[in-house]
């Protein structure tokens, strides 16, 4: 089982986000961005996009903080007061389209709090190309984009993502074997 590495980073107001923290998940509504996404995608038993689950959680925020406790996820998140960033990444969250659907739909709710920003599901831990999910942010819309290789991504935005997750990943595991 290889999981795919989850990355969030979106500008955003502290207390735009504390609003959306305290939101309860909302399914979204497949349209037609969501059914280009989900025919782009190869699996195994495909089945037609029908719903989006949301997360059976009270809030945005205990969603999060659930990523964030368990520690087989390797979750962290920041907060960059001067540039009113926030940034959330799972090493470890999934290789199920089925399991990413309620994230993508948290990402979407996001959106509508940030002014800009992207997101990104992708084999970041075992160095392959493949991505689940490419989403960007703009104006309080997300587009999920049919990218399938993280060649489709704009080499800065895909640079900066990995240049990110290997800072995290260095100080948590060299923190681990001190």
């Amino acid at each position: 089982m290889e999981l795919n590495t989850l990355y969030i980073r979106v500008q955003i107001t502290k207390k735009n986000l504390a609003t959306f923290f305290l939101a309860k998940p909302s399914p979204e509504e497949p349209d037609e961005n969501w059914r280009e996404w989900w025919h782009s995608r190869e699996m195994y038993s495909k089945t037609a996009l029908e719903t989006i689950p949301a997360y059976a959680k009270q809030s945005y925020r205990d969603v999060v903080d659930e990523l964030l406790h368990d520690r087989f996820f390797a979750a962290a998140e920041h907060y960059d007061e001067d540039k009113q960033c926030w940034t959330f990444m799972a090493l470890n969250f999934s290789e199920n389209y089925h399991e990413i659907l309620p994230m993508l739909a948290f990402i979407k709710q996001l959106a509508k709090f940030s002014e800009e920003g992207h997101a990104l599901i992708y084999n970041w831990m075992w160095g392959g190309e493949s991505v689940m999910a490419f989403v960007q942010i703009q104006y309080g819309q997300a587009l999920l984009h049919p990218f399938t290789k993280s060649a489709q991504i704009a080499p800065d935005i895909l640079a900066d993502i990995d240049n990110y997750l290997q800072v995290v990943a260095d100080n948590r595991y060299s923190k681990q074997s001190d």
